[in-house]
C-alpha cells in the first residue's frame, strides 16, 4: 500500500485520479490517513516531521506504537468512526518515546476509501505550542506595557518617599544602640528591594523601540553561557549542540542577552550540583506556526532549545509561567520569564515550555529576514 500512496491517493473525482498527495505534501501542518485498525496508510512531509519517521517506515504501523495506547486520541478516533462525522479537539497531548511530548489541536474526518472495508480516518494536526505562544505573548506584552504606564505614573510618588524612609532609617541607626541595628538594616534592605522591584518592572515593560542589527545567535549564546559558567551556573555541566547552517538574524543583541541570561539563570536555580544544561540550535525551512486570531502562517525556522535536568515546574504553574509575577520560587519576583516572553514577542518569535519532574525544555523560535530567504532562493516568509 505504501507504494500506491507515494504520488497519488486513490480517491476518484469524475473517474480521474487526483494528485491529492502532492497537494497535501506542501501543507505546513501534519495530515495523516489511518485505516480501520488505526494503522498508517499515508502521511505528508509535515506528518513525517511530527512523528519523526518516514512514510516508508510508518506505512502499516499502528498508531499505538508511537503514542500511548490509552491516549485520548484513540477515543476521538472511535467517536469519529461511530458517528460517521468529523470530530475535533483543540487540546490533545501526544506522548511517546519517539516524539516526546507535543500538544496539538486535532480534526478527524471519517470517509470511505476503495480497498478498505472500514472507514478511513483523515487526521489533521496543528501543534499548539507556537500558535498559542504567539497569541499569549502579545497579551503578556500588553499587560507589561500597561504596568509600565502605571509604574511610570507611580514611580515618582513611590520612590521619593521610599528614599526618605531609607535615609531616615540610616540616620536613626546612628542614634540606636548596636543591638537594635538589625531593625534599621531591615528597613534599609526592604526599601532597596522595593526600589529594585520597581526598576525591574520598568525595564521589563519598557516600550522603547527594539534596536535591530545583524547578530550571530551562536555568538550571543556563547557569551551568555560564559557568564553562566563563571557565576550562577558554576555547578552545571554545560553542553552545546549547534547547527552550523544557522544564518545571522536581525535582532536586538542586548535584549537577546537579557533573554538568554534569564533562561540560563532560571535553569541554574532549578538544578543541583552535577545537573546539566544543554543548548541546541536547529534550522528548518518547513517550520511554521499559525496565529490563533488569524489564518496567517508565521515562518519561524530558527530554533533554540534550552534543556535542564532540574526539578521541573509544578503542574499548576506551567500554563502561566510566562505571566508577570508568576514564579515557582519562594523568593522569586516572577519577572524573569515574563521578560523572556516580552523580548521574544518583540522579535516576532514564539517560546514554549515543557516540564516534568526530571527537567524542563524551553524552546524559542525566531524568524529570519526576507533578504536571507531571497538570497537562499526559497522565497519563504509569511503566508
Amino acid at each position: 500500500m505504501a507504494s500506491e500512496m507515494t504520488g497519488y491517493l486513490p480517491i476518484q473525482s469524475d473517474n480521474a485520479a487526483f494528485p491529492l498527495a502532492e497537494v497535501m505534501d506542501v501543507l505546513p501542518f501534519p495530515v495523516v490517513l489511518l485505516d480501520g485498525k488505526d494503522n498508517f496508510i499515508w502521511l505528508n512531509h509535515a506528518g513525517e516531521h511530527f512523528f519523526k519517521s518516514s512514510l516508508s517506515i510508518l506505512a502499516g504501523t499502528s498508531l499505538d506504537r508511537l503514542i500511548a495506547p490509552d491516549s485520548q486520541v484513540f477515543s476521538l478516533i472511535r467517536r469519529a468512526r461511530q458517528s460517521g462525522s468529523s470530530v475535533e479537539d483543540k487540546s490533545v497531548t501526544f506522548i511517546g518515546p519517539r516524539i516526546g511530548l507535543k500538544g496539538a489541536s486535532i480534526q478527524l474526518v471519517p470517509f470511505s476509501l476503495p480497498g478498505h472495508a472500514a472507514p478511513v480516518i483523515l487526521m489533521t494536526l496543528q501543534e499548539r505550542t507556537g500558535a498559542e505562544q504567539l497569541a499569549t505573548q502579545q497579551n503578556f506584552k500588553g499587560a507589561a506595557l500597561s504596568m509600565s504606564r502605571m509604574s511610570a505614573l507611580l514611580a515618582h510618588e513611590i520612590k521619593n518617599p521610599l528614599a526618605g524612609i531609607k535615609g531616615a532609617a540610616q540616620l536613626l541607626e546612628m542614634e540606636l544602640p548596636e543591638a537594635q541595628h538589625e531593625l534599621s538594616h531591615m528597613i534599609v534592605s526592604e526599601a532597596d528591594r522595593i526600589t529594585s522591584l520597581l526598576q525591574r518592572i520598568e525595564n521589563l515593560s519598557s516600550d522603547a523601540p527594539v534596536r535591530f542589527e545583524t547578530v550571530n545567535i551562536h555568538e550571543i549564546l556563547d557569551h551568555c553561557l560564559k557568564i553562566t559558567a563563571a557565576s550562577f551556573g558554576r555547578h552545571l555541566e554545560i553542553k552545546r549542540s549547534y547547527d552550523p547552517s544557522l544564518p545571522d538574524i536581525q535582532a536586538d543583541r542586548e535584549l537577546l542577552v537579557q533573554c538568554f541570561i534569564n533562561l540560563f539563570k532560571n535553569a541554574s536555580e532549578a538544578t543541583a550540583e552535577g545537573d546539566h544544561l544543554s543548548v541546541q540550535t536547529s534550522y528548518s525551512l518547513t517550520r511554521y506556526v499559525t496565529t490563533e486570531n488569524s489564518r496567517k502562517l508565521i515562518h519561524l525556522p530558527l530554533q533554540i532549545a534550552i534543556t535542564d535536568s532540574g526539578k521541573g515546574v509544578p503542574d499548576d504553574l506551567q500554563a502561566h509561567i510566562f505571566e508577570p509575577f508568576v514564579s515557582s520560587k519562594s523568593n522569586g519576583s516572577g519577572l524573569g520569564l515574563a521578560m523572556v516572553a516580552s523580548v521574544t514577542a518583540d522579535h516576532g518569535g514564539a517560546i514554549a515550555m515543557q516540564s516534568t519532574p526530571q527537567g524542563s525544555v524551553f524552546t524559542l523560535n525566531l524568524p529570519i529576514t526576507q533578504s536571507y530567504l531571497e538570497a537562499d532562493g526559497t522565497g519563504e516568509g509569511e503566508r
